[in-house]
């Protein structure tokens, strides 16, 4: 593919893992932050992007991720050495540095910015290269690893050592905020999932959120017959709450709601998730959707709840929370990250108490007798999301990058010139 560089040269430093398939098309394991880089090679004069990302080959019998390649007319990859978490990208820290040291000063010589996405366990690495090729880069916080450890219940050495880890990775990403431009991502700036067009095909299927409004005012929660559908999306790790969500859920049935909860998304707690809705006798009311991965029936999935429920114990800006947003969802959330902003004291969302369940149960309660209210708050929260598209967070990005960088040859091509 020949290279089509812009007037002004972008290398992306990401660390999500990627599988090169037999085809040659490199696909995410789980990740989603490539669909925003791409949006963000639309919107600028950059041409092609260079996106440096651990890339590695299938295992035998894995499934590849059936989510789009990415699109390498907006991104060329230069793969880095693969690695399985964060404590084995530690234990050969030395062979990690020997390996992708040269591709990282590859990939950025002669480039005039560098977006280093934290934590990342590839960051000092592109820190030093961009200091001894003296280009420019900023830093792009996503998250705190601490928070996360804190919120996994790991015990005993386990624990130990991915403290030490979040330790370290928090510890780079604080060095690299403070030493050069920076942006913690929050409601004004994030990597948002959902984009004009998914807005439109879900328009296409479901009512708009004003409608929505007028049919819960009109008909109850929803507007149908039926359980009242609370939804949850993303994927299921200790940090995400979901015991939480389990056991509110528990209690509505309990006082005599027609409650179904439709849990979408897969990960390394839906066996033991499994067995709690179980032991909770809530079988028959959790569907277990999984992985969704065609985008279309994702939203189809997500858009057919009268209610979203995000319980997480640490967040930062939920792509999953802004997707329902978007679609018009009330939400509930947990009071985490970037969460409270978003709500702007409850007129888009309601906040509820972190890791209380009787609490979380109550304010799902309070929205689901107040058809009203929780219609208008879809339609108030839908008009942020909105907003808040990939396209108009790439701009936003973008327009950051030119106050923030402005001797670069920012003039030519993209929707930003």
């Amino acid at each position: 593919m020949p290279e089509t560089r812009g007037p002004v040269r972008l290398t992306i430093i990401d660390d999500n893992p990627f599988v090169r398939a037999a085809d040659g098309k490199v696909h995410p394991r789980s990740a989603t932050f490539h669909r925003f880089a791409e949006e963000v090679a639309r919107t600028g004069p950059f041409g092609r992007i260079r996106y440096v990302i651990p890339v590695r080959d299938p295992r035998p019998n894995e499934t590849i991720d059936p989510r789009p390649a990415i699109d390498e007319t907006m991104l060329e990859i230069v793969p880095s050495a693969p690695f399985d978490g964060a404590a084995a990208y530690l234990a050969c820290l030395p062979l990690m540095w020997q390996r992708n040291l040269p591709v990282v000063l590859r990939a950025l010589r002669g480039e005039h910015i560098v977006w280093i996405k934290v934590p990342g366990s590839n960051g000092p690495l592109a820190a030093y290269a961009c200091a001894a090729l003296g280009i420019p880069r900023f830093t792009y916080v996503v998250g705190n690893v601490g928070e996360v450890v804190a919120a996994s219940g790991r015990r005993g050495l386990t624990r130990f050592g991915a403290t030490a880890a979040a330790a370290l990775h928090d510890g780079v990403t604080r060095m690299l905020a403070i030493s050069g431009p920076s942006i913690r991502l929050g409601p004004d700036i994030f990597s948002s999932a959902i984009t004009a067009a998914d807005l439109e095909v879900f328009a296409s299927a479901f009512d708009a959120p004003e409608q929505r409004a007028a049919t819960a005012t009109s008909a109850g929660s929803g507007g149908r017959d039926g359980p009242t559908r609370l939804a949850w999306a993303g994927r299921m790790a200790p940090e995400k709450g979901l015991d939480d969500l389990l056991e509110a859920a528990t209690l509505l049935v309990a006082l005599g709601r027609s409650i179904e909860l439709v849990l979408i998304g897969d990960g390394p707690e839906r066996r033991r998730l499994e067995s709690r809705a179980r032991t909770l006798g809530m079988t028959e009311h959790v569907r277990w959707l999984g992985h969704v991965a065609e985008r279309a029936a994702y939203l189809r999935a997500l858009g057919d709840a009268d209610l979203f429920v995000l319980p997480s114990r640490t967040e930062g800006v939920p792509k999953a929370l802004v997707e329902a947003m978007g679609l018009g969802l009330p939400a509930v959330a947990t009071g985490v990250g970037g969460i409270p902003a978003i709500a702007a004291g409850g007129d888009r969302l309601r906040i509820a108490p972190v890791g209380d369940a009787i609490a979380l149960a109550s304010v799902i309660a309070a929205l689901l007798d107040d058809p009203a209210a929780a219609g208008e708050l879809g339609a108030r929260g839908s008009a942020w999301a909105r907003d808040h598209t990939a396209e108009a967070q790439a701009e936003r990005l973008v327009e950051w990058m030119r106050r923030a960088f402005p001797g670069l040859p920012w003039d030519g091509r993209g929707r930003s010139a």
